[in-house]
């Protein structure tokens, strides 16, 4: 009996040994002060996000999970973001399950990235040309593969710069360039909608004077509510209300100064800009200073301070307000 109990151990934890399993994640804790038209509020965030990864071979199956309890919600939230599987095929790449991509991905800063659709991705390389096939559910026609929807994407790097384009069917065409010219980065990308008048740009330009670096960065659309990215990587003030396809009323552009440097071993970035009034409305100005650390707990700190205008308004005086931000946040 004992040999047997011995045994059953030793495979247990030979199983445990060759698993590739691996948990990771991030937590953050927010307290905010906010001062509108006179009015003093103070609420706090709790955000903690975890990411469960298997493979074996070549397969790997991804599964994130967001856990929030935002301001005075005392009984919170749970959310399940990403739940997919890639493998490969020969020389194909496959990615099959709901996911959502990143600011940072061709249009990441015009299009929120559609999460938690089914979604299949497949992408090969053709000479130094990395081509891809993608398509997801509709829940306009209850296709959960309608193919009229379906997008083909072309990506590759000609003499030192990075050139990609999407073709979606029937909606619009992504062209993106990306890289460095004399010192100065850069990122253009272009949403060439089918829809008349539903054009958008986005630019950012960057270099490096001395220990600071300075960058300008703009979206420019055809009218508002185009842009439904709403967490965005680059700006202080986004077009968007939220993550959802929401816009701010009255809004059609915006535009963007960053400064950032570090002072013995404290990040500052100080961000200035303006959201753009539509038509009637007004053009809402915004500021951002930030100063970040890592503490020897392991754990990093930001304190920010926001102060910008209302966006919305036509006639009449424009309203500030201010919202100092304390994030303690880590990662695992």
């Amino acid at each position: 009996m004992k040999k047997l109990i011995a045994a059953a151990v030793a495979t247990s934890v030979s199983a445990i040994a060759f698993a590739d399993v691996s948990i990771t994640g991030n937590a953050n804790y927010e307290y905010f002060h906010k001062e509108d038209s006179g009015i003093n509020t103070n609420y706090g965030d709790t955000e903690i996000n975890l990411s469960v990864k298997g493979k074996t071979g070549d397969t790997a199956v991804v599964a994130n999970f967001e856990v929030t309890n935002h301001g005075t919600d005392s009984s919170g939230s749970f959310d399940v973001e990403d739940t997919y599987m890639t493998t490969k095929i020969g020389d194909v790449n496959l990615k099959m399950g709901n996911f959502a991509s990143g600011t940072t991905a061709l249009g990441g800063e015009i299009d929120q990235g559609s999460r938690s659709t089914n979604k299949v991705s497949a992408t090969t390389k053709i000479g130094g040309a990395t081509i891809g096939y993608h398509v997801a559910s509709d829940s306009a026609t209850n296709d959960v593969y309608n193919t009229d929807g379906a997008a083909i994407t072309a990506a590759m790097n000609i003499g030192g710069v990075d050139v990609s384009i999407k073709e979606q069917s029937d909606s619009y065409t992504l062209m993106g360039v990306k890289g460095s010219a004399a010192g100065v980065n850069y990122r253009v990308e272009s949403w060439d909608s089918d829809t008349s008048n539903s054009d958008v740009l986005f630019y950012e330009v960057g270099t490096k004077l001395g220990d600071v670096n300075v960058s300008y960065a703009a979206i420019d659309a055809d009218t508002t509510g185009l842009v439904t990215e709403g967490d965005s990587s680059i700006f202080a003030q986004e077009m968007a209300v939220d993550s959802t396809s929401t816009g701010k009323t009255g809004v059609d552009g915006v535009s963007q100064v960053t400064l950032s440097t570090s002072v013995d071993g404290t990040a500052l970035k100080l961000r200035v800009g303006e959201l753009r009034g539509a038509s009637t409305y007004k053009d809402a100005s915004f500021s951002r200073i930030e100063a970040s650390r890592t503490l020897a707990s392991g754990a990093k700190l930001t304190v920010s301070y926001d102060d910008y205008e209302d966006t919305g308004v036509t006639t009449g005086a424009m309203s500030d307000t201010q919202l100092l931000e304390v994030d303690l946040s880590v990662n695992f």
